[in-house]
């Protein structure tokens, strides 16, 4: 595998837990989506991956490798990877990008810095890549700012900067949030496209179920920081193992019933299963941590499972 993440676990200065222990492994050619509610530490994760933690979050345990280099501990051989091997397609170009910096500034900065080009060798080398992307090449467009694009544009211009260095992966952070139906669906076309010419394995942080089912063959689900369900996607869509699977199943097809709570704060989760407060089958043996059963990419976390196919 070529990025492995064992029992990382992130927290706050505090300590209070944000996430983990979670553990998976992507390899080139693989389609992995991680899904879950807003606040289960989707992007938080993604963070860790680029060595972007926020202040005040700290990385407590286990271990995130990448082509046999640890990538949190510093090296120059983990700093070589970060943006030329491993990529990043951000949830939010504007956050993302430089306004300050001309396209072709910011489209030449990785190839410069990983692969030594002058700017203009690499925008000359990324030109076909961008007319892929439906972006034009020439000098009128380039000199632009980031102001001037619309938000298909920039989310296309972020994909082009995350494959300026022909990355062998790449993780994308919700890149269709922000874009309407027909941009999400070129987008989609787009990616799906590249990574099978290129076979890019690739981690889809995501949210949409259906969307997860057309890009994802493998899911990881993710509540309150925590990891409950790994496995292939048609499998985890039809015969969802942990409740909280089979509730944002549920949801996605509007069959949810809707028991009460919300997904608690960091500091008011259980010391048990997180989903137990809302979980319609909870027993007393929840209240105590449920060890993942199973391998990175495909076992379950849970005592009482809907389905037996994972239980010792």
């Amino acid at each position: 595998m070529s990025l492995v993440v064992e029992a990382l676990v992130l927290e706050r200065a505090d300590g209070v837990r944000l996430l983990g222990p979670l553990g998976f492994a992507l390899a080139p050619g693989d389609r992995l989506g991680l899904v879950g509610e807003s606040g289960s530490g989707k992007s938080l994760l993604t963070q860790a991956l680029f060595g972007a933690l926020p202040p005040g979050v700290r990385q407590a345990g286990g271990a995130i490798s990448a082509f046999g280099t640890r990538l949190d501990q510093p090296s120059d051989r983990r700093d070589s990877i970060r943006g030329a091997r491993l990529a990043w397609v951000p949830q939010d170009p504007l956050g993302a990008l430089n306004p300050l910096l001309s396209l072709g500034e910011q489209l030449a900065l990785l190839p410069g810095l990983h692969r030594r080009e002058t700017p203009g060798a690499a925008l000359t080398r990324l030109a076909p890549l961008l007319e892929r992307l439906g972006l034009p090449t020439g000098a009128d467009f380039l000199s632009r700012r980031l102001h001037l694009l619309s938000g298909g544009q920039r989310q296309r211009l972020c994909l082009a900067l995350a494959l300026a260095c022909d990355p062998e992966l790449l993780v994308l952070d919700e890149p269709t949030t922000a874009l309407d139906p027909l941009a999400q669906k070129a987008f989609v076309a787009l990616v799906l496209g590249l990574q099978r010419e290129r076979n890019l394995g690739f981690l889809w942080i995501i949210h949409d179920l259906a969307l997860a089912a057309t890009v994802c063959d493998n899911l990881l689900v993710l509540y309150g920081g925590q990891a409950l369900e790994a496995g292939p996607t048609i499998r985890l869509l039809t015969a969802p193992s942990h409740p909280y699977t089979a509730r944002l199943v549920a949801a996605a097809r509007h069959q949810a019933t809707g028991e009460a709570g919300f997904l608690p704060a960091p500091q008011d989760r259980p010391e048990g299963c997180p989903f137990g407060p809302r979980c319609p089958t909870t027993q007393t043996s929840c209240q105590r941590p449920a060890p993942w059963r199973g391998t990175l990419n495909d076992g379950l976390r849970c005592f009482h499972p809907l389905e037996a196919t994972l239980q010792a």
